[in-house]
């Protein structure tokens, strides 16, 4: 008896280990399981040896390394997106990437229930519509973040692109102050092969933002001081219409994160005096619906006077950013505390590419502003910049056609910001909605009317101006190709008013039709 029970027992032993190695549950892809999870643990602890980590690090401020930090993924929350697929390589991932942190002398939070995702519906589909790239935490959870969990540094990734076959990854980190809300540091590094990546476009268009930014030079220095706040936004078109022609999404995430990675790796900022705003709330867009009835490049931030952005965001600057995929980068730096004055613009091409002619339109009418009109006129005056656009004989074509107006439109106006503040003109923002004629106003009245809805100059100065320059732009860029021979050109009439007598002081033209 002793004997069959010997021969049942091992007979049995064989054949749950024959069902054992021919199960895909077998030990060989046990084995093959824990392998990979090693490997992708190993992956997150790599991101953490990057030379770019080590730059991120670098940018700490000296009062923030002994905080303890929470660690959150983020991915397209602030776009108004759930978590996608996770799974345990996520989970490995991430595991591996606090096992690196830890090395490197960070103290970081173990996280349990207390922190959520925000509600999409406090930042996307709004009414008034809110700015791209508003914060994806839970706001209320913030606090609890950095009162009860004592983490005063939130530190969120976006995994980009990550294959734990090939063990490949591209994240992007951004280190968030919880006190003061403003970003520390951030970077987007890539481990692996990227040649295959899924987020080739994302890449390109961080790295082609990046780059601009880092190396431009003559950004003013007040820029970079420790009372700036600065709050970025995506200009787009919304001058135009009040929308975004590039919907949010993962490319437009990347050339924002792009554009403050290049702030933080600029010569002139400093580490320890953080300036660059994660927008939260009240950034707060105009309605579609005005914009067909106010002057032209009107600013899209809702509120008629620069103080109530202020009191509602705490920014005491705006940089206005347009990507132009064809051409490069427009950049717009307001000063909020000194009613809309702005103190930076410029446009740039990107490195290596061929512009298609919005920049080099920008740079001619810049050169061609500075050579065509008497700067002592503007000099020591407040001026804005009014797009009179053959209102006076063709007004109700304008306001058939101003919908269809396109980046060329804008850069002709912001070629000759750029002229006038690198020849120190004081000149604002507009944001005031400041009304144009409708075409009936101009019947039975004397021809060529300013395009303005006045009865008196007086009226301007709510809007704290004391030169106009009014300009017609002879060109229809709304209707031409890039590839159209007319696309390139410069034809641009000048008109340049005193807002207190109302006499026009000076009539010029720029031009470049021999191109």
């Amino acid at each position: 008896m002793n004997v069959l029970k010997s021969k049942f027992f091992f007979l049995f032993i064989f054949f749950n280990l024959f069902n054992y190695a021919c199960s895909p549950w077998g030990k060989k892809e046990s084995d093959s399981y824990a392998q990979i999870f090693i490997d992708v643990h190993d992956l997150g602890r790599r991101v953490t040896l990057h030379s770019s980590f080590n730059e991120f690090l670098g940018h700490i401020p000296d009062f923030k390394w002994e905080s303890r930090v929470y660690l959150a993924r983020i991915d397209d929350l602030p776009i108004g997106n759930t978590y996608g697929d996770l799974d345990k390589w996520d989970m490995a991932l991430e595991t591996g990437f606090i096992d690196g942190l830890i090395r490197k002398g960070l103290n970081i939070a173990e996280k349990l229930d207390h922190v959520k995702p925000r509600d999409k519906s406090e930042f996307i589909s709004t009414s008034p519509e809110d700015a791209f790239y508003m914060h994806g935490i839970d706001l209320a959870d913030l606090g609890l973040i950095k009162n009860e969990i004592q983490a005063s540094s939130l530190l969120t990734y976006q995994i980009m692109d990550f294959n734990e076959s090939d063990l490949s990854l591209t994240l992007y980190l951004r280190m968030i102050d919880l006190v003061s809300m403003k970003v520390l540091t951030s970077a987007m590094i890539s481990l692996g092969d990227r040649y295959e990546s899924k987020a080739a476009e994302e890449i390109s268009m961080f790295n082609e933002a990046y780059e601009i930014i880092k190396n431009i030079s003559d950004f003013p220095s007040t820029i970079f001081t420790k009372s700036g706040s600065l709050a970025l936004l995506n200009a787009d078109i919304l001058n135009i219409s009040g929308k975004y022609k590039r919907l949010p999404s993962k490319e437009t995430m990347a050339i924002e994160n792009g554009i403050i990675t290049g702030l933080i790796n600029n010569e002139k900022y400093q580490d320890n005096n953080p300036v660059i705003m994660e927008k939260t709330k009240g950034f707060k867009l105009k309605y579609p619906s005005v914009y067909n009835s106010i002057v032209f490049n009107t600013n899209p931030i809702l509120y008629e006077d620069w103080s109530e952005l202020f009191k509602e965001t705490n920014c005491n600057l705006l940089m206005l950013y347009r990507y132009m995929p064809n051409n490069g980068i427009y950049i717009k730096v307001i000063n909020v505390r000194n009613n809309g004055r702005i103190i930076y613009s410029n446009a740039f091409v990107f490195n290596g590419r061929t512009d298609e002619g919005v920049i080099n339109n920008h740079d001619i009418v810049a050169d061609e502003f500075k050579a065509k009109i008497d700067i002592t006129l503007l000099k020591d005056k407040k001026v804005l910049i009014v797009n009179g656009d053959k209102q006076a004989v063709e007004s109700e074509i304008y306001f058939q056609d101003q919908p269809s107006f396109n980046e060329m439109n804008l850069i002709i106006e912001e070629g000759m910001m750029t002229s006038l503040i690198k020849q120190k003109v004081s000149i604002y923002e507009k944001l005031k909605t400041l009304y144009l004629k409708r075409p009936w106003m101009y019947d039975d009245k004397v021809f060529n009317l300013n395009p303005l809805y006045l009865d008196e100059w007086i009226q301007l100065e709510d809007f704290g101006v004391e030169i106009l320059v009014v300009y017609n732009n002879l060109i229809p860029y709304q209707e031409l190709a890039a590839s159209d021979s007319d696309y390139k050109k410069v034809a641009i009439g000048i008109r340049i008013i005193d807002v207190n007598t109302g006499d026009i002081l000076q009539v010029g033209e720029l031009v470049n039709t021999n191109y």
